[in-house]
Protein backbone atom coordinates (compact mmCIF):
# COMPACT_ATOMS: atom_id res chain seq x y z
CA UNK A 1 0.00 0.00 0.00
CA UNK A 2 1.41 3.38 -0.95
CA UNK A 3 2.11 5.89 1.80
CA UNK A 4 1.40 9.56 1.16
CA UNK A 5 4.19 11.64 2.67
CA UNK A 6 4.16 15.32 3.50
CA UNK A 7 6.22 17.46 1.15
CA UNK A 8 9.72 17.77 2.52
CA UNK A 9 9.33 21.52 3.06
CA UNK A 10 6.14 21.10 5.11
CA UNK A 11 7.63 18.23 7.10
CA UNK A 12 10.65 20.35 7.83
CA UNK A 13 8.51 23.22 9.09
CA UNK A 14 6.48 20.89 11.34
CA UNK A 15 9.67 19.30 12.67
CA UNK A 16 11.04 22.72 13.60
CA UNK A 17 7.91 23.79 15.52
CA UNK A 18 8.28 23.78 19.30
CA UNK A 19 6.77 20.69 20.86
CA UNK A 20 4.62 22.83 23.18
CA UNK A 21 3.10 24.64 20.18
CA UNK A 22 2.33 21.36 18.40
CA UNK A 23 0.65 20.05 21.56
CA UNK A 24 -1.40 23.24 21.98
CA UNK A 25 -2.56 23.14 18.35
CA UNK A 26 -3.59 19.49 18.47
CA UNK A 27 -6.98 20.05 20.23
CA UNK A 28 -7.81 22.90 17.85
CA UNK A 29 -7.01 20.75 14.83
CA UNK A 30 -9.01 17.86 16.30
CA UNK A 31 -12.04 20.10 16.90
CA UNK A 32 -11.77 21.54 13.40
CA UNK A 33 -11.62 18.07 11.86
CA UNK A 34 -14.59 16.95 14.00
CA UNK A 35 -16.69 19.93 12.90
CA UNK A 36 -15.86 19.43 9.24
CA UNK A 37 -16.54 15.69 9.46
CA UNK A 38 -19.89 16.29 11.19
CA UNK A 39 -20.97 18.80 8.56
CA UNK A 40 -19.92 16.59 5.64
CA UNK A 41 -21.50 13.47 7.13
CA UNK A 42 -24.84 15.12 7.98
CA UNK A 43 -24.97 16.90 4.60
CA UNK A 44 -24.49 13.63 2.72
CA UNK A 45 -27.10 11.99 4.96
CA UNK A 46 -29.59 14.80 4.23
CA UNK A 47 -29.24 14.58 0.45
CA UNK A 48 -29.48 10.78 0.48
CA UNK A 49 -32.67 11.01 2.58
CA UNK A 50 -34.17 13.62 0.25
CA UNK A 51 -33.42 11.43 -2.76
CA UNK A 52 -34.93 8.39 -1.05
CA UNK A 53 -38.05 10.26 0.01
CA UNK A 54 -38.63 11.70 -3.46
CA UNK A 55 -38.63 8.28 -5.14
CA UNK A 56 -40.34 6.13 -2.49
CA UNK A 57 -44.02 5.25 -2.45
CA UNK A 58 -43.87 4.17 1.19
CA UNK A 59 -43.95 6.43 4.29
CA UNK A 60 -40.43 7.71 4.93
CA UNK A 61 -38.69 9.42 7.81
CA UNK A 62 -38.25 13.18 7.35
CA UNK A 63 -34.80 14.15 6.09
CA UNK A 64 -32.56 15.23 9.00
CA UNK A 65 -31.09 18.68 8.29
CA UNK A 66 -27.30 18.99 8.24
CA UNK A 67 -25.45 20.55 11.16
CA UNK A 68 -21.87 21.25 12.20
CA UNK A 69 -21.91 21.03 16.00
CA UNK A 70 -21.92 17.42 17.22
CA UNK A 71 -24.24 16.70 20.18
CA UNK A 72 -25.87 20.15 19.85
CA UNK A 73 -27.11 19.93 16.25
CA UNK A 74 -29.13 23.03 15.35
CA UNK A 75 -29.79 24.00 19.00
CA UNK A 76 -27.74 27.21 19.03
CA UNK A 77 -28.98 28.50 15.67
CA UNK A 78 -32.54 27.59 16.69
CA UNK A 79 -32.19 30.01 19.61
CA UNK A 80 -31.34 32.95 17.36
CA UNK A 81 -33.37 35.84 18.87
CA UNK A 82 -34.51 37.28 15.54
CA UNK A 83 -38.00 36.15 14.46
CA UNK A 84 -37.84 33.97 11.37
CA UNK A 85 -34.05 34.13 11.03
CA UNK A 86 -33.58 30.39 11.55
CA UNK A 87 -36.15 29.52 8.88
CA UNK A 88 -34.77 32.05 6.39
CA UNK A 89 -31.30 30.55 6.76
CA UNK A 90 -32.55 26.99 6.42
CA UNK A 91 -34.65 27.56 3.31
CA UNK A 92 -31.96 29.68 1.66
CA UNK A 93 -29.39 26.94 2.30
CA UNK A 94 -31.70 24.11 1.11
CA UNK A 95 -34.06 25.44 -1.60
CA UNK A 96 -35.47 21.95 -2.23
CA UNK A 97 -36.72 21.68 1.34
CA UNK A 98 -40.02 23.51 0.79
CA UNK A 99 -41.17 20.83 -1.68
CA UNK A 100 -40.55 18.02 0.81
CA UNK A 101 -43.02 19.42 3.37
CA UNK A 102 -41.13 18.10 6.39
CA UNK A 103 -37.67 17.77 7.95
CA UNK A 104 -36.01 16.81 11.24
CA UNK A 105 -33.95 19.00 13.58
CA UNK A 106 -31.52 17.84 16.23
CA UNK A 107 -31.94 20.22 19.17
CA UNK A 108 -29.28 18.90 21.57
CA UNK A 109 -30.76 15.68 22.97
CA UNK A 110 -34.21 16.33 21.47
CA UNK A 111 -35.23 15.13 18.01
CA UNK A 112 -37.88 17.45 16.57
CA UNK A 113 -39.79 16.77 13.35
CA UNK A 114 -40.98 19.91 11.54
CA UNK A 115 -44.15 19.91 9.41
CA UNK A 116 -44.94 22.63 6.89
CA UNK A 117 -46.93 20.79 4.21
CA UNK A 118 -50.54 22.01 4.69
CA UNK A 119 -51.96 18.47 4.42
CA UNK A 120 -49.56 17.24 7.10
CA UNK A 121 -50.37 20.15 9.40
CA UNK A 122 -54.09 19.51 9.09
CA UNK A 123 -53.57 15.77 9.71
CA UNK A 124 -51.50 16.60 12.78
CA UNK A 125 -54.44 18.51 14.24
CA UNK A 126 -56.59 15.39 13.87
CA UNK A 127 -53.98 12.91 15.13
CA UNK A 128 -54.43 11.36 18.61
CA UNK A 129 -51.23 12.93 19.94
CA UNK A 130 -50.93 15.03 23.09
CA UNK A 131 -48.56 17.59 24.64
CA UNK A 132 -48.92 16.89 28.35
CA UNK A 133 -45.18 16.57 29.03
CA UNK A 134 -44.62 19.79 27.07
CA UNK A 135 -47.24 21.53 29.24
CA UNK A 136 -45.62 20.23 32.40
CA UNK A 137 -42.21 21.50 31.29
CA UNK A 138 -43.70 24.93 30.60
CA UNK A 139 -45.18 25.07 34.11
CA UNK A 140 -41.88 24.16 35.79
CA UNK A 141 -39.46 26.19 33.65
CA UNK A 142 -41.43 29.37 32.89
CA UNK A 143 -44.03 29.57 35.67
CA UNK A 144 -41.91 28.26 38.53
CA UNK A 145 -44.04 25.33 39.70
CA UNK A 146 -42.41 22.33 41.31
CA UNK A 147 -42.35 19.04 39.39
CA UNK A 148 -44.94 17.61 41.78
CA UNK A 149 -47.42 20.50 41.52
CA UNK A 150 -46.99 20.80 37.75
CA UNK A 151 -47.88 17.12 37.42
CA UNK A 152 -50.85 17.67 39.74
CA UNK A 153 -52.20 20.51 37.61
CA UNK A 154 -51.72 18.76 34.27
CA UNK A 155 -53.10 15.47 35.61
CA UNK A 156 -50.27 13.24 34.38
CA UNK A 157 -50.57 9.59 35.40
CA UNK A 158 -53.50 10.48 37.61
CA UNK A 159 -56.88 8.87 37.07
CA UNK A 160 -58.38 10.29 40.26
CA UNK A 161 -62.06 11.03 39.67
CA UNK A 162 -63.57 14.26 40.95
CA UNK A 163 -66.60 13.24 43.07
CA UNK A 164 -68.61 16.33 42.07
CA UNK A 165 -68.37 15.83 38.31
CA UNK A 166 -67.16 12.27 37.73
CA UNK A 167 -64.29 13.62 35.62
CA UNK A 168 -60.53 13.19 35.87
CA UNK A 169 -58.10 16.14 35.91
CA UNK A 170 -57.65 16.38 32.13
CA UNK A 171 -61.40 16.18 31.54
CA UNK A 172 -61.97 18.85 34.21
CA UNK A 173 -59.64 21.23 32.36
CA UNK A 174 -61.40 20.59 29.06
CA UNK A 175 -64.79 21.17 30.67
CA UNK A 176 -63.54 24.36 32.34
CA UNK A 177 -62.29 25.78 29.03
CA UNK A 178 -65.49 24.85 27.20
CA UNK A 179 -67.89 26.17 29.82
CA UNK A 180 -66.20 29.49 30.63
CA UNK A 181 -64.07 30.45 27.61
CA UNK A 182 -65.98 29.06 24.63
CA UNK A 183 -69.70 29.24 25.45
CA UNK A 184 -71.06 32.35 23.71
CA UNK A 185 -72.97 33.64 26.74
CA UNK A 186 -69.87 33.36 28.97
CA UNK A 187 -67.59 34.97 26.39
CA UNK A 188 -70.06 37.82 25.91
CA UNK A 189 -70.14 38.43 29.68
CA UNK A 190 -66.36 38.61 29.75
CA UNK A 191 -66.23 40.93 26.73
CA UNK A 192 -68.87 43.19 28.27
CA UNK A 193 -66.83 43.56 31.48
CA UNK A 194 -63.61 44.18 29.53
CA UNK A 195 -65.25 46.89 27.40
CA UNK A 196 -66.80 48.46 30.52
CA UNK A 197 -63.41 48.83 32.21
CA UNK A 198 -61.78 50.05 29.00
CA UNK A 199 -64.59 52.58 28.41
CA UNK A 200 -64.37 53.89 31.98
CA UNK A 201 -60.62 54.36 31.55
CA UNK A 202 -60.77 56.04 28.15
CA UNK A 203 -63.76 58.23 29.00
CA UNK A 204 -61.57 60.03 31.54
CA UNK A 205 -59.04 61.11 28.92
CA UNK A 206 -58.99 64.36 26.90
CA UNK A 207 -62.34 65.55 28.22
CA UNK A 208 -61.80 69.25 27.53
CA UNK A 209 -62.69 70.85 24.19
CA UNK A 210 -59.65 71.07 21.90
CA UNK A 211 -57.41 69.12 24.28
CA UNK A 212 -54.76 66.95 22.61
CA UNK A 213 -51.66 65.00 23.60
CA UNK A 214 -48.60 63.48 21.95
CA UNK A 215 -47.89 59.86 22.87
CA UNK A 216 -46.46 56.58 21.67
CA UNK A 217 -49.47 54.65 20.40
CA UNK A 218 -48.62 51.08 21.41
CA UNK A 219 -47.41 52.11 24.85
CA UNK A 220 -50.74 53.87 25.40
CA UNK A 221 -52.76 50.91 24.09
CA UNK A 222 -50.80 48.41 26.18
CA UNK A 223 -51.34 50.31 29.41
CA UNK A 224 -55.10 50.74 28.94
CA UNK A 225 -55.75 47.20 27.73
CA UNK A 226 -53.59 45.55 30.39
CA UNK A 227 -55.70 47.12 33.13
CA UNK A 228 -58.99 46.30 31.40
CA UNK A 229 -58.00 42.70 30.70
CA UNK A 230 -56.62 42.08 34.19
CA UNK A 231 -59.65 43.60 35.93
CA UNK A 232 -62.08 41.70 33.68
CA UNK A 233 -60.41 38.32 34.29
CA UNK A 234 -59.11 38.60 37.85
CA UNK A 235 -61.09 41.37 39.56
CA UNK A 236 -59.94 44.83 40.63
CA UNK A 237 -58.00 43.68 43.68
CA UNK A 238 -55.12 42.20 41.68
CA UNK A 239 -54.07 45.48 40.04
CA UNK A 240 -54.44 47.32 43.35
CA UNK A 241 -52.38 44.82 45.35
CA UNK A 242 -49.62 44.25 42.78
CA UNK A 243 -48.74 47.93 42.67
CA UNK A 244 -47.58 50.37 39.97
CA UNK A 245 -44.65 48.16 38.86
CA UNK A 246 -46.97 45.27 37.96
CA UNK A 247 -47.36 46.05 34.26
CA UNK A 248 -43.65 46.65 33.62
CA UNK A 249 -42.71 43.53 35.57
CA UNK A 250 -45.24 41.48 33.63
CA UNK A 251 -43.91 42.59 30.24
CA UNK A 252 -40.35 41.95 31.34
CA UNK A 253 -41.52 38.44 32.26
CA UNK A 254 -43.24 38.23 28.88
CA UNK A 255 -39.95 39.02 27.13
CA UNK A 256 -38.15 36.36 29.18
CA UNK A 257 -40.80 33.62 29.05
CA UNK A 258 -39.08 31.51 26.37
CA UNK A 259 -35.63 32.26 27.78
CA UNK A 260 -36.63 30.32 30.88
CA UNK A 261 -38.54 27.69 28.91
CA UNK A 262 -35.49 26.87 26.77
CA UNK A 263 -33.50 26.22 29.92
CA UNK A 264 -31.19 29.24 30.08
CA UNK A 265 -29.75 29.10 33.65
CA UNK A 266 -30.40 31.83 36.21
CA UNK A 267 -26.66 32.64 36.11
CA UNK A 268 -27.00 33.88 32.51
CA UNK A 269 -30.44 35.53 32.85
CA UNK A 270 -30.69 36.72 36.47
CA UNK A 271 -33.14 39.53 35.70
CA UNK A 272 -35.63 37.14 34.08
CA UNK A 273 -35.78 34.96 37.18
CA UNK A 274 -35.75 37.89 39.60
CA UNK A 275 -38.73 39.52 37.86
CA UNK A 276 -40.62 36.23 37.84
CA UNK A 277 -39.89 35.74 41.55
CA UNK A 278 -41.16 39.24 42.28
CA UNK A 279 -44.37 38.56 40.36
CA UNK A 280 -44.88 35.22 42.11
CA UNK A 281 -44.31 36.84 45.51
CA UNK A 282 -47.00 39.42 44.73
CA UNK A 283 -49.46 36.89 43.32
CA UNK A 284 -48.96 34.63 46.33
CA UNK A 285 -49.84 37.59 48.59
CA UNK A 286 -52.88 38.29 46.39
CA UNK A 287 -53.96 34.64 46.63
CA UNK A 288 -53.65 34.74 50.43
CA UNK A 289 -55.69 37.95 50.66
CA UNK A 290 -58.40 36.64 48.33
CA UNK A 291 -58.62 33.46 50.42
CA UNK A 292 -59.28 35.64 53.45
CA UNK A 293 -61.77 37.85 51.59
CA UNK A 294 -63.81 34.86 50.40
CA UNK A 295 -63.20 32.48 53.33
CA UNK A 296 -61.53 30.17 50.83
CA UNK A 297 -64.69 29.79 48.73
CA UNK A 298 -64.86 31.86 45.53
CA UNK A 299 -68.30 32.86 44.26
CA UNK A 300 -69.87 29.97 42.35
CA UNK A 301 -68.84 30.30 38.66
CA UNK A 302 -72.20 28.78 37.69
CA UNK A 303 -74.24 31.08 39.93
CA UNK A 304 -75.91 34.42 39.29
CA UNK A 305 -72.75 36.53 39.74
CA UNK A 306 -70.98 37.02 36.43
CA UNK A 307 -68.19 39.22 37.87
CA UNK A 308 -67.02 40.28 41.33
CA UNK A 309 -63.96 42.26 42.57
CA UNK A 310 -62.10 39.46 44.37
CA UNK A 311 -61.65 36.77 41.72
CA UNK A 312 -63.33 38.57 38.84
CA UNK A 313 -64.76 36.44 36.04
CA UNK A 314 -66.48 33.08 36.05
CA UNK A 315 -63.45 31.71 34.15
CA UNK A 316 -61.04 32.70 36.92
CA UNK A 317 -63.33 31.48 39.70
CA UNK A 318 -63.60 28.11 37.97
CA UNK A 319 -59.81 27.96 37.80
CA UNK A 320 -59.53 28.76 41.50
CA UNK A 321 -61.88 25.87 42.23
CA UNK A 322 -59.72 23.59 40.08
CA UNK A 323 -56.55 24.69 41.93
CA UNK A 324 -58.20 23.75 45.21
CA UNK A 325 -59.37 20.37 43.92
CA UNK A 326 -55.82 19.59 42.78
CA UNK A 327 -54.30 20.66 46.10
CA UNK A 328 -52.01 23.38 44.72
CA UNK A 329 -50.13 25.62 47.14
CA UNK A 330 -50.84 29.36 47.09
CA UNK A 331 -47.53 29.99 45.29
CA UNK A 332 -48.32 27.39 42.64
CA UNK A 333 -51.75 29.00 42.20
CA UNK A 334 -50.00 32.33 41.71
CA UNK A 335 -47.80 30.71 39.06
CA UNK A 336 -50.85 29.41 37.21
CA UNK A 337 -52.50 32.84 37.48
CA UNK A 338 -49.36 34.31 35.94
CA UNK A 339 -49.66 31.81 33.09
CA UNK A 340 -53.32 32.69 32.57
CA UNK A 341 -52.41 36.39 32.56
CA UNK A 342 -49.70 35.63 30.01
CA UNK A 343 -52.26 33.98 27.74
CA UNK A 344 -54.71 36.86 28.17
CA UNK A 345 -52.33 39.80 27.66
CA UNK A 346 -49.30 38.69 25.66
CA UNK A 347 -51.11 38.24 22.34
CA UNK A 348 -54.34 40.23 22.19
CA UNK A 349 -52.70 43.50 23.23
CA UNK A 350 -49.90 43.46 20.61
CA UNK A 351 -52.45 42.38 17.99
CA UNK A 352 -54.51 45.47 18.83
CA UNK A 353 -51.42 47.64 18.57
CA UNK A 354 -50.49 46.23 15.15
CA UNK A 355 -54.07 46.73 13.87
CA UNK A 356 -54.23 50.36 14.93
CA UNK A 357 -50.74 51.17 13.65
CA UNK A 358 -51.46 49.72 10.20
CA UNK A 359 -54.93 51.28 9.93
CA UNK A 360 -53.67 54.81 10.63
CA UNK A 361 -50.29 54.46 8.86
CA UNK A 362 -49.96 57.47 6.50
CA UNK A 363 -47.45 55.59 4.36
CA UNK A 364 -49.78 52.66 3.83
CA UNK A 365 -53.01 52.41 1.84
CA UNK A 366 -54.72 55.72 2.56
CA UNK A 367 -58.16 54.27 1.80
CA UNK A 368 -58.01 51.85 4.73
CA UNK A 369 -58.81 54.27 7.57
CA UNK A 370 -61.90 55.88 5.97
CA UNK A 371 -63.19 52.46 4.89
CA UNK A 372 -62.70 51.07 8.41
CA UNK A 373 -64.43 54.09 9.96
CA UNK A 374 -67.39 53.64 7.60
CA UNK A 375 -67.74 50.02 8.73
CA UNK A 376 -67.33 50.84 12.43
CA UNK A 377 -70.16 53.39 12.30
CA UNK A 378 -72.55 50.55 11.48
CA UNK A 379 -71.59 48.80 14.73
CA UNK A 380 -71.87 51.88 16.95
CA UNK A 381 -74.73 51.90 19.46
CA UNK A 382 -76.62 55.14 20.27
CA UNK A 383 -74.91 55.33 23.70
CA UNK A 384 -71.43 55.24 22.11
CA UNK A 385 -70.71 51.60 22.88
CA UNK A 386 -70.14 48.97 20.21
CA UNK A 387 -72.36 46.09 19.16
CA UNK A 388 -69.84 43.24 19.31
CA UNK A 389 -71.83 40.82 17.16
CA UNK A 390 -72.14 43.41 14.39
CA UNK A 391 -68.48 44.33 14.79
CA UNK A 392 -67.05 40.83 14.35
CA UNK A 393 -69.09 40.38 11.16
CA UNK A 394 -67.63 43.45 9.39
CA UNK A 395 -65.68 42.14 6.38
CA UNK A 396 -62.82 44.66 6.18
CA UNK A 397 -62.28 44.68 9.94
CA UNK A 398 -62.23 40.86 9.94
CA UNK A 399 -59.79 40.82 7.02
CA UNK A 400 -57.41 43.20 8.77
CA UNK A 401 -57.60 41.16 11.98
CA UNK A 402 -56.70 37.95 10.13
CA UNK A 403 -53.95 39.69 8.17
CA UNK A 404 -52.41 40.80 11.47
CA UNK A 405 -52.56 37.22 12.74
CA UNK A 406 -51.08 35.89 9.51
CA UNK A 407 -48.25 38.39 9.43
CA UNK A 408 -47.32 38.57 13.10
CA UNK A 409 -48.23 35.29 14.84
CA UNK A 410 -45.33 32.87 15.40
CA UNK A 411 -46.50 29.76 17.26
CA UNK A 412 -45.13 26.24 17.35
CA UNK A 413 -47.97 23.72 17.41
CA UNK A 414 -46.26 20.92 19.35
CA UNK A 415 -47.19 17.29 19.92
CA UNK A 416 -45.37 14.43 21.63
CA UNK A 417 -44.98 11.35 19.41
CA UNK A 418 -45.99 8.54 21.74
CA UNK A 419 -46.04 5.96 18.94
CA UNK A 420 -45.04 5.64 15.29
CA UNK A 421 -47.32 7.96 13.31
CA UNK A 422 -47.89 8.29 9.56
CA UNK A 423 -49.15 11.59 8.14
CA UNK A 424 -49.94 12.58 4.52
CA UNK A 425 -47.81 15.26 2.89
CA UNK A 426 -50.33 16.10 0.16
CA UNK A 427 -54.00 15.77 -0.71
CA UNK A 428 -55.56 13.21 -3.06
CA UNK A 429 -55.22 9.50 -3.63
CA UNK A 430 -51.93 7.76 -2.86
CA UNK A 431 -50.27 10.86 -1.39
CA UNK A 432 -46.67 11.00 -0.27
CA UNK A 433 -46.49 10.20 3.44
CA UNK A 434 -44.08 10.86 6.26
CA UNK A 435 -43.29 8.49 9.11
CA UNK A 436 -42.70 9.99 12.56
CA UNK A 437 -41.00 7.54 14.88
CA UNK A 438 -42.19 7.44 18.47
CA UNK A 439 -40.07 9.14 21.10
CA UNK A 440 -39.55 12.62 19.70
CA UNK A 441 -41.74 15.67 19.20
CA UNK A 442 -43.35 17.11 16.10
CA UNK A 443 -43.89 20.82 15.54
CA UNK A 444 -45.84 22.82 12.97
CA UNK A 445 -44.45 26.39 12.91
CA UNK A 446 -47.07 28.94 11.91
CA UNK A 447 -44.28 31.17 10.60
CA UNK A 448 -43.74 28.78 7.67
CA UNK A 449 -47.41 28.41 6.78
CA UNK A 450 -48.24 32.09 7.26
CA UNK A 451 -45.28 33.28 5.15
CA UNK A 452 -45.31 30.80 2.30
CA UNK A 453 -44.90 32.87 -0.87
CA UNK A 454 -46.62 30.22 -3.00
CA UNK A 455 -49.75 30.43 -0.85
CA UNK A 456 -49.94 34.12 -0.03
CA UNK A 457 -48.29 35.81 -3.02
CA UNK A 458 -50.13 34.54 -6.12
CA UNK A 459 -50.07 36.74 -9.24
CA UNK A 460 -51.76 40.07 -8.62
CA UNK A 461 -51.47 39.83 -4.83
CA UNK A 462 -49.00 41.89 -2.75
CA UNK A 463 -45.98 39.99 -1.35
CA UNK A 464 -46.54 37.64 1.58
CA UNK A 465 -44.35 39.73 3.91
CA UNK A 466 -46.30 42.96 3.33
CA UNK A 467 -49.43 44.01 5.22
CA UNK A 468 -52.44 43.98 2.90
CA UNK A 469 -55.77 44.94 4.46
CA UNK A 470 -57.87 43.28 1.71
CA UNK A 471 -56.04 39.93 1.62
CA UNK A 472 -59.04 38.05 3.03
CA UNK A 473 -61.75 39.83 1.04
CA UNK A 474 -63.46 38.50 -2.05
CA UNK A 475 -66.54 39.32 -4.12
CA UNK A 476 -69.55 37.09 -3.62
CA UNK A 477 -70.48 35.93 -7.16
CA UNK A 478 -74.18 35.77 -6.31
CA UNK A 479 -74.64 39.09 -4.51
CA UNK A 480 -71.70 41.07 -5.84
CA UNK A 481 -70.91 42.17 -2.29
CA UNK A 482 -67.47 42.18 -0.73
CA UNK A 483 -67.24 39.44 1.89
CA UNK A 484 -64.62 38.13 4.27
CA UNK A 485 -63.25 34.66 3.51
CA UNK A 486 -60.48 32.34 4.68
CA UNK A 487 -61.28 29.73 2.01
CA UNK A 488 -58.25 27.75 0.90
CA UNK A 489 -56.23 28.48 4.04
CA UNK A 490 -56.67 25.13 5.83
CA UNK A 491 -53.32 23.98 7.14
CA UNK A 492 -51.78 27.30 6.03
CA UNK A 493 -53.29 29.70 8.56
CA UNK A 494 -53.45 28.56 12.18
CA UNK A 495 -52.70 31.48 14.53
CA UNK A 496 -54.50 29.80 17.44
CA UNK A 497 -53.00 26.33 16.90
CA UNK A 498 -55.32 23.46 16.13
CA UNK A 499 -56.86 20.20 17.26
CA UNK A 500 -57.60 19.45 20.90
CA UNK A 501 -55.09 22.03 22.14
CA UNK A 502 -56.36 24.94 20.04
CA UNK A 503 -56.33 28.14 22.11
CA UNK A 504 -59.48 28.08 24.28
CA UNK A 505 -59.45 31.87 24.63
CA UNK A 506 -59.55 32.58 20.90
CA UNK A 507 -63.20 33.73 20.84
CA UNK A 508 -62.71 36.26 23.62
CA UNK A 509 -59.35 37.37 22.17
CA UNK A 510 -61.00 38.30 18.88
CA UNK A 511 -63.76 40.25 20.62
CA UNK A 512 -61.21 41.92 22.92
CA UNK A 513 -59.02 43.05 20.01
CA UNK A 514 -61.82 44.22 17.74
CA UNK A 515 -63.72 45.86 20.59
CA UNK A 516 -60.61 47.82 21.60
CA UNK A 517 -59.77 48.89 18.05
CA UNK A 518 -63.36 50.01 17.46
CA UNK A 519 -63.75 51.94 20.69
CA UNK A 520 -60.42 53.71 20.28
CA UNK A 521 -61.00 54.71 16.65
CA UNK A 522 -64.59 55.80 17.25
CA UNK A 523 -63.62 58.03 20.16
CA UNK A 524 -60.18 59.40 19.23
CA UNK A 525 -58.42 60.85 16.22
CA UNK A 526 -54.77 59.93 15.69
CA UNK A 527 -52.32 61.98 13.63
CA UNK A 528 -49.08 60.11 12.98
CA UNK A 529 -46.06 62.30 13.73
CA UNK A 530 -43.19 59.86 13.29
CA UNK A 531 -41.91 56.35 13.84
CA UNK A 532 -39.61 55.61 16.79
CA UNK A 533 -37.39 52.69 17.77
CA UNK A 534 -37.41 50.85 21.12
CA UNK A 535 -35.34 53.63 22.68
CA UNK A 536 -37.69 56.36 21.45
CA UNK A 537 -35.32 57.63 18.75
CA UNK A 538 -36.79 58.76 15.43
CA UNK A 539 -36.52 56.30 12.53
CA UNK A 540 -37.71 56.60 8.93
CA UNK A 541 -39.63 53.34 8.68
CA UNK A 542 -42.68 51.57 10.10
CA UNK A 543 -41.81 49.52 13.23
CA UNK A 544 -40.33 46.11 12.57
CA UNK A 545 -40.17 43.11 14.88
CA UNK A 546 -38.61 43.08 18.33
CA UNK A 547 -36.02 40.41 19.04
CA UNK A 548 -37.59 37.14 20.19
CA UNK A 549 -37.36 33.35 19.96
CA UNK A 550 -39.35 31.14 17.60
CA UNK A 551 -42.75 30.27 19.01
CA UNK A 552 -43.25 33.50 20.95
CA UNK A 553 -46.91 33.98 19.93
CA UNK A 554 -47.71 37.43 18.55
CA UNK A 555 -44.39 39.00 17.57
CA UNK A 556 -44.14 42.36 19.30
CA UNK A 557 -43.15 45.54 17.50
CA UNK A 558 -39.58 46.72 17.80
CA UNK A 559 -40.58 50.35 18.10
CA UNK A 560 -43.69 52.49 18.14
CA UNK A 561 -45.68 55.16 16.31
CA UNK A 562 -45.65 58.64 17.85
CA UNK A 563 -49.08 60.24 17.40
CA UNK A 564 -51.01 63.35 18.28
CA UNK A 565 -54.30 62.23 19.81
CA UNK A 566 -57.50 64.15 20.39
CA UNK A 567 -61.07 63.19 21.13
CA UNK A 568 -63.55 62.95 18.30
CA UNK A 569 -66.40 65.45 18.62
Amino acid sequence: MAVIALPSSVAAIVAELPRSLVLSLTPIIFIGVLLVFTNVFTTIRYHLAQRRNASSTKPQLPAPLPYTLPFLGQALSWLAPQPGLFWHRIFNAYPDLRRSGTCTLQLANQRAHILFAPAAVQALFRAPLTRYQFNKKLLTTSLGLSEREAALFVGLDDDTIDPDTGLNAIQLQERMNHEYLLKPERVNELTKEFIRVLKDTLDGELKNEGEEVELDLYEWVRNRMFKASTDAFFGTNMMEMMGPQFEEDFYEFDRSFLTMFFGVPRLFAPNAFNVRDRLLDGLERWQKQMQENTNGVPADPDGDIDWEPNYGSRADRARQQYYAKRGLSLRARGGMDLGFLFGASSNAIPATGWMLMHIIDPNGDKTVLPRVMEELQTAKNPDGTVNIQTLIALPLVASIFHEILRLYVDVLVTREISHDTVLPLEEGKNPRQTLLKGGGVVMAPSFLGHRDAKVWSPPGMPPYDVFYADRFLKTDPETGKTVFSTAGSVGKLFPFGGGRTICPGRVFAKQEVLGSVAYMLLNFEFEVLKYVDVKGKTVNHFPGLREGFSGSGIMVMGGDVRVKMKRRR
